[in-house]
């Protein structure tokens, strides 16, 4: 006989972890307890030498379902006087490491019950178990029990306990257990905030006034969405009338599995995501265009796709016989998701004909998760929120101190760091309006108080005039704690090391974004950096042009294509911009021209981003944007592959021991191919295979200067998959080893991560 004390931390809480452990305590004949506490669990275990063995092994090798372990230690203890094993309540304990588990989709057994008639949960949307069902929406504070939640207010039904108390149930020790008896219940109001149906009838309602053409509010696990019938043009266009949302394309939410592949190209991979307990939304290319898809996506041979994640939105389905739903954050474009009835009730009015609502509080709103899927089938995740935040990353060292960073001002997360794990917040969005600077640091503080994390270092984007940066330099945040600046770029790369497991080493980062502030006081973001976590040095980057009117270009893009005219033509840039840029009137090309001679509100930039925007302009895509990455976007689907063509001439030049890739000779060719007919297909191709070449090229050469030949990729530029994917496969072929985000994406969302680590080599 013998007794061992396990330890287990990672995603283990609200996974039906215990109820998993009591039942092979009782296969195996062994006593003692399991129980949560703020770390982790705990078990102890009592019983033949053999059979715990068995026993441990299969609670590390093989856990349930949604389990992810983290941490798995095994002690020896003394034996005790018991017979039976026992699941504990729940304690608190020495702080060593906690897990907020994220919200999971409907299972298929949830699933299947609220649509049997039979079956006592027959059309009732909060069913959920130990394998579904919200988690970090509802947790006010740890640990992970009933008493923690929003669901606390709900008192169980004498079914639902004996359920709960059930080991043989797979809603034994479900904390958020319910029924209609006992659970939440949904309701139907109407503009004027009259409540017109209840339950059940409420959905079938609303199913009905979809299917005719409404907009409905539906509140489901994270905030609310912006609902209406994907096939009706009309109801298309009012919600994007509506919501002042000119281009950028609306998420759909289809019926099924099936439904997708009726529109949609969906790889198995793809598939493997659309259908898991994250249930993110995936961008797939369509195989069926219809009209609607047209002003839902507009300009782009994508769609963002997900399934029915919550038992409202399966019954929404079957009440109103739909196929395919828009399903479109619920917000005013660029403020934060609407989670509470009475704020989405008074923001929501004027876009919104009705609200699906419900009384289950959401404790922390959380947005859609978006990624897609690149052809080699590794995941690139371009928004982590619903089903992935905020579940924890462990890290490659050991974290010296608490560290809290900021994040930049777009794509913005916020991340904690302690000791082994990194906690990365879910999607804020951009920090441009003061209800999402409002959101950002309610939930900063809401994540200190749930993790009972106090940092002792704050860090933040050198940049200085972003609202972030501010924020972390006033007393807003942690006010005895230690600033440290960290520069963009460095954070990019740094992050993508922390993924990927890079300790104390040098690598060759390449950095591509639209714009991120450089230790020269320009906007860099075509980097080529030699760096490690402490320190970075810029070896490599694209010629400077010019930004006339600043921020302001990078929304009207034409500015941005005449300065690259103008840096490749000089004075015959205005001859040539009147046969490219035909849409601009002239005067506005005299006052650029005299913006940029001048000097006057002209920064330099050298973002790769930047360079996109203005072929994609010069291409006549796009003159200007509605939303980041618009211009790219249009110029990646624009492509049309040829094997044959080999990109355009470049020149790389060596300027003060660092190389300059000057790009005046690419943006020749392509003002000649445009002028000479050529399709806008060919000239996109040949750009792309232009960029992976440059990058290929000036990588081989640092590599020679350095010896360096690990290359780890971050920034947004790296959403595009034909970039992602050629220059890494090129990279590999040429000996090199490269490194790339999984579950970070690469964009600005990962910044706040690899500030987390810059400053804690700083310290």
């Amino acid at each position: 006989m013998k007794r061992v004390k396990i330890f287990v931390s990672g995603i283990v809480q609200g996974v039906g972890f215990r109820p998993y452990v009591y039942r092979l305590a009782k296969k195996y004949n062994i006593c003692g307890f399991v129980k949560n506490t703020i770390d982790g669990v705990i078990i102890e275990a009592q019983g033949h030498d053999t059979s715990i063995e068995a026993f441990s092994s299969l609670i590390k090798e093989k856990p349930p379902a949604l389990a992810k372990i983290k941490l798995f230690t095994v002690q020896p203890v003394s034996l005790k006087d018991e017979k039976v094993f026992r699941i504990e309540k729940s304690n608190g304990s020495k702080q060593y490491m906690i897990e907020i588990p994220p919200d999971f989709a409907i299972c298929p057994e949830c699933r299947k019950e609220i649509l049997d008639e039979k079956d006592r949960r027959y059309h009732y949307p909060f069913t959920n178990c130990v394998n579904c069902g919200p988690r970090f929406t509802v947790i006010k504070r740890l640990p992970y029990d009933r008493k923690n939640t929003t669901m606390n207010e709900f008192k169980m039904c004498p079914e639902c306990k004996e359920e709960y108390f059930d080991p043989e149930s797979r809603r034994f020790h479900a904390q958020t257990n319910c029924c209609e008896k006992c659970g939440p219940q949904m309701f139907l109001v109407n503009g004027a905030g009259k409540v017109i149906a209840e339950k059940y009838s409420a959905i079938e309602y609303a199913g009905k006034l979809l299917q005719q053409g409404s907009i409905v509010a539906v509140k489901g696990i994270g905030g609310f969405h912006l609902a209406c019938n994907a096939f009706s043009l009309h109801s298309v266009r009012k919600l994007r009338e509506r919501k002042n949302r000119e281009e950028k394309p609306f998420a759909l939410m289809v019926r099924s599995i099936e439904t997708a592949k009726k529109y949609c190209k969906v790889t198995q991979e793809e598939e493997k995501y659309l259908t898991s307990s994250s249930a993110p939304i995936v961008l797939v290319e369509k195989i069926v265009n219809i009209d609607a898809f047209d002003v839902i996506a507009p300009d782009n041979k994508y769609l963002g796709i997900m399934l029915p994640y919550s038992g409202i939105h399966v019954l929404l389905f079957e009440a109103g016989l739909l196929e395919m739903l828009v399903m479109t954050s619920g917000n005013i474009s660029d403020q934060p998701i609407c989670f509470d009835n009475e704020s989405a009730f008074r923001k929501l009015n004027n876009i919104a004909d009705f609200f699906l609502m419900h009384d289950r509080e959401i404790f922390s709103g959380c947005d859609d998760s978006v990624m897609r899927v690149l052809p080699d089938k590794s995941p690139l995740i371009i928004r982590r929120s619903r089903g992935f935040s905020p579940e924890s990353m462990k890290i490659p060292f050991f974290a010296k101190k608490t560290i809290f960073a900021c994040g930049g001002d777009m794509k913005n997360t916020f991340s904690f760091m302690k000791e082994h794990l990194l906690y990365t917040g879910h999607h804020m969005g951009d920090l441009d309006e003061p209800s999402t600077i409002d959101a950002y640091v309610r939930s900063v503080k809401k994540y200190a108080n749930i993790l009972k994390l106090e940092p002792e270092i704050v860090a933040y984007d050198a940049h200085p005039d972003y609202l972030s940066s501010g924020l972390a330099t006033s007393d807003e945040f942690f006010k005895n704690a230690v600033r440290i600046p960290v520069f963009h770029h460095h954070a990019h790369i740094c992050s993508c090391m922390v993924e990927n497991g890079i300790v104390d080493e040098k690598v060759i980062g390449l950095a591509f974004d639209g714009t991120g502030y450089g230790q020269d006081g320009s906007l860099w973001g075509s980097e080529f950096l030699l760096c490690d976590y402490r320190t970075f040095q810029r070896l490599a980057h694209l010629r400077y042009v010019k930004l006339p009117g600043g921020e302001k270009a990078i929304k009207e893009i034409w500015r941005i294509a005449f300065s690259y005219l103008f840096d490749a033509f000089e004075n015959d840039a205005f001859s040539i911009s009147k046969k490219i840029l035909k849409k601009i009137d002239d005067g506005k090309i005299e006052i650029l021209k005299t913006m940029i001679e001048k000097n006057l509100n002209s920064p330099y930039s050298c973002g790769l981003g930047r360079f996109f925007d203005a072929v994609s302009c010069l291409c006549g895509l796009k003159m200007n944007v509605n939303y980041e990455g618009q211009a790219a976007i249009q110029l990646e689907s624009a492509m049309k592959q040829n094997a044959s063509s080999s990109g355009y001439d470049y020149e790389i030049k060596n300027e003060a021991g660092i190389l300059i890739i000057d790009h005046r000779e690419i943006i020749s060719s392509i003002v000649n191919d445009i002028i000479n007919g050529t399709e806008t297909g060919e000239i996109s191709f040949k750009f792309h295979r232009t960029v992976v070449n440059f990058v290929i090229q000036v990588c081989k050469i640092l590599r020679e200067k350095t010896g360096v030949s690990k290359v780890v990729l971050s920034g947004g530029c790296f959403q595009n998959i034909f970039l992602s994917l050629h220059i890494k496969n090129e990279l590999e072929k040429n000996g090199f080893v490269v490194y790339a985000h999984k579950t970070l994406p690469p964009n600005d969302a990962c910044i706040s991560a690899g500030q987390c680590a810059v400053a804690n080599f700083l310290i």
